[in-house]
C-alpha cells in the first residue's frame, strides 16, 4: 500500500512491503514512545539524542512513523519480522535467530550476527548484506545567523574534547587563534548535562581534526561536514576518508593536518571575504542532498529494496536452519569485535607525529 506523507506539506509518498520493528535495548530512556500515540518531532528531542541507539533507532523510527509508514517500536524482537537494532547493543544473548535482524553499525565493529547491516560510509560496505545510509542531520539544528555576514571571530569544535587531535587542544594553539582574532570554543556539557551541538548560531568556522588509525578512521561518518554545510558554516577538517569521499570542490571544506595549516587557512579566509561567502553558499547547496526528506527516502529505498531481498531468502529457511546459521556466525562475530578493538589503538595513524 502506498502511503502519503503526513508530515508537513511534503508531497512525497512512501511505502514498505513488510512491517518493520525498531528494537530498543534501553526502553527506560524513552517511556513516552510506549505510552502515547503522539509521535514527537526529533528536532524537539535533540538534547536527548546522544547514543547510537538514540541516533539510529529512536530517530529513524520517529521520522518514518511521522510519514505514516508501517513501523513500530518495541523492547523485544518480533519473530519472523524485520527488526532494526543498534548493533552496538545487540548480542548473542538476545537469541534473536528467529527474527530478521538489521543492525545499524555506526562506528562500531562489523556485526556478523546481523542478517543485514546499515553502514554510515561507503568504506564499511563489504557485501550485498550491507547498505550505506548517511547519518541523519543533527536534529533541531540552529543555523548560523545570517546577520553575521562574513565575520570570522568564533571557531568551534563540536564533540568530546578527547577526540580533538592533541595539538589543537594546546594552550599555544588557542593563543595563535587569539592572535588572529578568533575565540575557540569546545562544546562541553552544561550543568544539566546538555551539550548544544545543535546550535551554530554564533559559529563562524567549524574545526574537526582527530588522529586515529587508518583502519579505525574508515568507520567514521561525515556528519561534522554535513552538519556544517546545513548550518552555513565553513569547516576546517582533518584528512578523514568520509570527508574526502564527499568532496567535489575546494569550496566544500579546507583540509588541515596541523595547527599551522589551520592558522594559514583562517588567515586566508579572513583576508578573502568573498572566498568565505562562496564556501557558505556552496555548503548550503551541498546540504540539499542530506535533508531529512532525502534521508527518509534513502531509508525507505533500503528497507523496501536490498533488505526485502535478503528477508525473502531468510523466510524460506526453517527455524532449525536459522538457529544453525546464528550459531555458526557467533565465533566470527566475536573475532570481529576483537579485531576492531585492536585496530583502534594499533596501526599507522592518519596524521604523522611531525605534524603539530
Amino acid at each position: 500500500m502506498v502511503l502519503k506523507s503526513t508530515d508537513g506539506d511534503s508531497k512525497a509518498k512512501y511505502s514498505l512491503p513488510y512491517p518493520v520493528n525498531f528494537v530498543l535495548k534501553y526502553p527506560e530512556k524513552w517511556p513516552e514512545l510506549f505510552s502515547t500515540s503522539i509521535i514527537p518531532d526529533p528536532a524537539l528531542l535533540h538534547s536527548r539524542i546522544k547514543t547510537n541507539e538514540d541516533c539510529w533507532i529512536v530517530t529513524t523510527y520517529l521520522y518514518l512513523k511521522r510519514k505514516g509508514l508501517n513501523v513500530s517500536i518495541s523492547d523485544k524482537f518480533v519473530p519472523g519480522q524485520i527488526n532494526v537494532v543498534s548493533s552496538l547493543d545487540y548480542s548473542a544473548k538476545d537469541l534473536a535467530f528467529n527474527s530478521f535482524v538489521v543492525g545499524t553499525r555506526s562506528d562500531g565493529f562489523q556485526p556478523l550476527l546481523c542478517d543485514f547491516v546499515i553502514v554510515q560510509n561507503r568504506f564499511q560496505l563489504g557485501s550485498e548484506t550491507d547498505a550505506f545510509i548517511p547519518h541523519w542531520p543533527q536534529p533541531g539544528l540552529i543555523p548560523r545567523r545570517q546577520e553575521r555576514g562574513n565575520t570570522i571571530s568564533n571557531i568551534v569544535f563540536k564533540g568530546n574534547e578527547k577526540n580533538l587531535h592533541t595539538p589543537f587542544r594546546s594552550f599555544e594553539f588557542k593563543k595563535e587563534l587569539e592572535n588572529v582574532g578568533l575565540k575557540f570554543r569546545i562544546n562541553i556539557a552544561s550543568a544539566e548535562g546538555i551539550v548544544a551541538w545543535n546550535d551554530y548560531s554564533a559559529d563562524d568556522l567549524v574545526l574537526a581534526v582527530r588522529n586515529l588509525t587508518e583502519q579505525d578512521i574508515l568507520v567514521k561518518p561525515a556528519s561534522k561536514l554535513v552538519n556544517a554545510w546545513i548550518a552555513g558554516v565553513p569547516a576546517l577538517l582533518g584528512p578523514e576518508p568520509a570527508f574526502q569521499d564527499l568532496k567535489l570542490s575546494d569550496l566544500d571544506y579546507i583540509e588541515v593536518r596541523s595547527t599551522k595549516e589551520a592558522i594559514e587557512a583562517i588567515r586566508r579566509l579572513k583576508s578573502n571575504p568573498e572566498l568565505y561567502r562562496k564556501m557558505v553558499v556552496n555548503g548550503l547547496n551541498r546540504a540539499e542532498d542530506f535533508t531529512v526528506e532525502n534521508m527518509i527516502k534513502r531509508w525507505v529505498e533500503v528497507l523496501a529494496g536490498p533488505v526485502v531481498k535478503q528477508y525473502s531468502q531468510w523466510r524460506k529457511r526453517t527455524k532449525l536452519e536459522r538457529a544453525a546459521s546464528f550459531s555458526l556466525k557467533f565465533p566470527r562475530h566475536k573475532l570481529s569485535m576483537k579485531k576492531a578493538a585492536f585496530h583502534r589503538s594499533n596501526g599507522k595513524y592518519i596524521i604523522p607525529d611531525h605534524h603539530t
